[in-house]
């Protein structure tokens, strides 16, 4: 039986974070700040970000169990990566068969010398105490449950590099033809030279991402496959100053952004 399970992670107010070169990682910043430290404004739409994505889940998958990380005690680096870390272990295995992960908040970069960076940057998701690099993602999938699929929409600055500068017309979708772990799909809207932003209409605030989703999810033919929903969505993104869509897909048949979003289902027909 398919199972759906979403893991939707807001932090509206990250702390602040330095690097240690004594520690060789990052820490957590204390007064006095300095120069170098990342200090991150609060937002206002993380907990209507995670409203709609729950909407959504539940009108494609009602019987779906839904996770929320909000609070900075559910948001620290060690819950968030233990809850993620329990829907993909290959030993006493979770029982959803369709995983959805959701950041929405603060993403930076930094330099890196790893030879494995083409753009020699890491990205970084902003947590209520420190922050979970990209690189923490790779063994995370290769060593997943491959009878899962995953989607993972990332409303933050710096969440994709793949496009360079702005006004970008069309969907932008990468296609990664690789074996890597469970077959998955990523959408993302802000890159390298670009912002993420929120968005405030009629006394509500969202991130432009997730706004856009949201009213592409409004019309029923949009829900028919990933590529309808991307599509609609990204021309709504786009139209924006600073953000681009993009929409990844890792899977070597290439089906898994067929398949109506947030479900376990098969393609439609």
């Amino acid at each position: 039986m398919s199972e759906v399970h979403a893991v939707l992670i807001g932090v509206a107010a990250p702390a602040p974070v330095r690097w240690s070169d004594n520690d060789g990682r990052f820490v957590t910043a204390t007064e006095p700040y300095q120069d170098g430290d990342f200090r991150f404004a609060a937002l206002e739409g993380v907990s209507t970000d995670l409203a709609s994505y729950t909407n959504m889940v539940i009108d494609a998958a009602p019987d779906a169990v839904i996770s929320r990380l909000e609070s900075p005690e559910d948001t620290t680096l060690a819950a968030v990566t233990a809850e993620l870390e329990r829907h993909v272990r290959r030993e006493i295995p979770c029982t959803c068969t369709s995983l959805v992960i959701v950041l929405v908040g603060h993403g930076f970069q930094v330099q890196t010398w790893d030879p494995e960076e083409p753009d020699r940057m890491d990205e970084l998701f902003a947590l209520s105490d420190l922050p979970l690099i990209d690189d923490w993602w790779v063994p995370f999938w290769r060593e997943a449950r491959r009878d899962l699929t995953a989607t993972i929409v990332v409303d933050s600055c710096h969440s994709e590099t793949i496009v360079r500068g702005l006004f970008v017309p069309d969907p932008v979708i990468v296609r990664e033809r690789v074996n890597d772990g469970p077959r998955r799909l990523i959408i993302s809207a802000s890159m390298d030279a670009q912002l993420a932003y929120e968005h405030s209409m009629g006394g509500q605030t969202q991130g432009v991402l997730t706004h856009g989703l949201e009213l592409a999810w409004a019309l029923p033919d949009n829900r028919t496959s990933y590529e309808a929903w991307f599509a609609s969505a990204s021309s709504i993104v786009n139209r924006t100053i600073l953000q681009t869509a993009v929409m990844r897909i890792i899977d070597p048949e290439q089906t898994v952004q067929l398949v109506p979003p947030f479900t376990a289902g098969a393609p439609a027909g």
